[in-house]
């Protein structure tokens, strides 16, 4: 039934307006040339999307409607001159020509109240909010490198939803972008915003460094949504603590609980265990020696890479302590110089299973507060692939939602685990398609 709801709200779609929104003041000549890193050129010419939804806290007129429209176009075109390449365009895949062309801000009004759309999941309202086609699309060449839309519901309540371009930015990057614009536009102040400006990294130029091929799959997964309460992970983290594993976090029991159900609900409808390895990036930035600035703008990540060859290795407590071990190694590292993201091209040659699970925890996205508060639910356009989880802090504060994706058979498996149902407080389930 609210498929049907959906394909009708979409055509109630309205009054969409696109404008480009440019630096409010020129990039100057010398850093018209932004170099790319090594892990930026490997991470997938994709956008990220992350979508914040705004309930209507007072009576908002048209006119009310109007200003903070108003209000977000110009805050964006104030802080696109401290992120100035996010206004340019790629060149090459080894830099960003800074040139000053712009974002591209979309304006929509729909006939459907916000309620009905975060009583759904992801998968069923990505073309509502998001601009169209843009949740983990591909880029394209001369594509903007940054698209926003604001979509105004008729109860009065509103949604950011934002596509960042990966091969420029991390989550946490994402993460400080947001913090700035919303401070920006709330309070307008110059100290306030200093503390916020991003910090660069030069890099030289490298034009002959594996530049990620993105394959472009046609959707086969379906996607849940599950929410862990700390209360549940804390029983989690008592279960490794009582075994010796001191000092545990709740990403990383979770991380290993997920992956372990995920193999085991694969192996379940396979008949047999195939190698499986998971992959899981942590942000380096404070990791790192010496540490970088939680504002250091671009990809800066290390994906942790947790192998399982044998089905007797599929072991929670095992789990918990590779994961535990590869962090450790990681801690003090100097340099990003090297990455190690194509080991996850040997492994899909050796075909292996991947899994990923990328933690976006902590990361200050329920902060971000425009002058109307802090947004009730943020969330992602989905999961971008097969065996793939995203972890973000609950809306209340009160635990982790794993957005989780998996082949409709085994998705059902997974669901039912009674170690995921131990643990889990709701699931909501994505119907295919």
């Amino acid at each position: 039934m609210f498929r049907t709801f959906l394909k009708s709200a979409a055509r109630q779609l309205h009054d969409l307006s696109i404008k480009t929104i440019k630096p409010a003041s020129p990039t100057p000549s010398p850093l018209r040339r932004y170099n790319l890193s090594p892990i930026d050129q490997f991470s997938p010419p994709i956008y990220m999307p992350i979508v914040f939804y705004y309930p209507n806290r007072v009576s908002n007129s048209l006119q009310d409607i109007a200003d903070k429209s108003c209000r977000l176009k110009h805050s964006l075109s104030e802080i696109l001159t401290h992120y100035y390449p996010f206004a340019g365009r790629l060149n090459s895949g080894a830099y960003v020509d800074c040139n000053d062309e712009g974002v591209d801000f979309q304006e929509v009004h729909i006939k459907c109240r916000l309620s009905q759309v975060l009583e759904k999941s992801e998968d069923e309202t990505v073309d509502i909010v998001f601009p169209a086609g843009l949740a983990w699309g591909r880029m394209t060449n001369g594509s903007s490198l940054l698209v926003v839309r604001l979509t105004n519901f008729e109860c009065g309540g509103l949604s950011i939803a934002v596509c960042l371009s990966h091969t420029l930015a991390d989550a946490q990057t994402f993460s400080s972008f947001m913090t700035f614009w919303a401070t920006k536009m709330r309070t307008d102040s110059s100290s306030e915003g200093a503390r916020l400006f991003p910090h660069f990294m030069s890099f030289p130029v490298n034009e002959d460094v594996f530049v990620s091929q993105f394959p472009d799959v046609k959707k086969y997964w379906v996607t849940r949504r599950f929410e862990f309460p700390n209360s549940k992970l804390a029983q989690l983290k008592t279960v490794v603590d009582e075994l010796g594993l001191q000092n545990t976090t709740r990403v990383e029991v979770l991380t290993a609980l997920l992956y372990k159900c995920a193999m085991a609900a694969t192996t379940t409808n396979s008949g047999f265990f195939t190698p499986s390895v998971l992959f899981h990036p942590v942000n380096m930035r404070p990791k790192i020696l010496p540490p970088l600035p939680e504002t250091s703008m671009g990809n800066f990540y290390w994906s942790l890479t947790i192998p399982t060859t044998k089905e007797n290795e599929n072991n929670f407590n095992a789990l918990v302590e590779k994961i535990k071990k590869e962090k450790k190694e990681i801690r003090g590292m100097k340099s990003l110089d090297t990455i190690n993201t194509p080991l996850q091209l040997e492994f899909a040659r050796n075909n292996y299973n991947i899994f990923m699970c990328s933690s976006l925890c902590k990361m200050q996205f329920y902060q971000v507060d425009f002058g109307w508060g802090y947004p009730s639910r943020v969330t992602l356009g989905g999961v971008p692939m097969n065996n793939g989880f995203i972890l973000m802090d609950a809306p209340n504060g009160d635990g982790i939602v794993a957005l989780a994706s998996l082949e409709e058979k085994n998705m059902v498996t997974f669901e039912h685990d009674k170690e995921i149902l131990a643990y889990t407080s709701s699931c909501l389930v994505s119907k295919p398609p």
